[in-house]
């Protein structure tokens, strides 16, 4: 056999693997599916953006008393925290910076855990969730403001909001 012929023979095979006319067909075969999923995908996306996940006016009468009830258990619990450790005394001065740390830490992290309630209870009546959340921004606040050794000149203002929003949602919670 000479060389032509085997020339001949492999570019016969290599046309037979794939010929021109369905290469292009497999290819715009392909570019429809992409086509089709970006456009599903566009439309998701319109939906989940123009949808909302949830109606807080949907909300039932029960979901709302739920809702208060754990805001208020929350705020319970947060106001002890808060009372408890802010108030300690140590007499021994080498513990009065632990002392000093839990009170620090019940401040930010009672504020924190109010917060949080807040958001998962999103059908809790509109007064009192203004109330939570105030008084968790003004707890984390004195909590932040004990970090940074705030003069009093800084701290009885927020101390003086944090007695008002107290006193408010002890009637709310009521």
């Amino acid at each position: 056999m000479s060389d032509s012929s085997l020339t001949k023979s492999a570019n016969t095979e290599s046309h037979k693997e794939s010929s021109p006319s369905e290469r292009p067909k497999a290819l715009q075969w392909i570019t429809y599916v992409a086509l089709a999923i970006a456009v599903l995908a566009v439309i998701l996306a319109a939906l989940a953006y123009f949808v909302p996940a949830h109606n807080s006016a949907s909300a039932t009468a029960q979901q709302g008393g739920d809702a208060k009830a754990n805001v208020c258990a929350a705020y319970a619990a947060t106001r002890k925290a808060v009372v408890l450790n802010t108030h300690l005394q140590s007499p021994n001065p080498e513990s009065q910076l632990a002392v000093a740390t839990n009170a620090r830490l019940a401040l930010i992290g009672g504020g924190a855990y109010l917060s949080q309630r807040l958001a998962a209870n999103t059908a809790a009546p509109s007064d009192l969730t203004n109330a939570a959340n105030s008084l968790a921004n003004t707890i984390q606040q004195l909590g932040i403001n004990y970090l940074n050794q705030a003069p009093p000149i800084v701290q009885d203002p927020v101390r003086k909001d944090l007695t008002n929003e107290l006193s408010q949602l002890d009637k709310l919670c009521a």
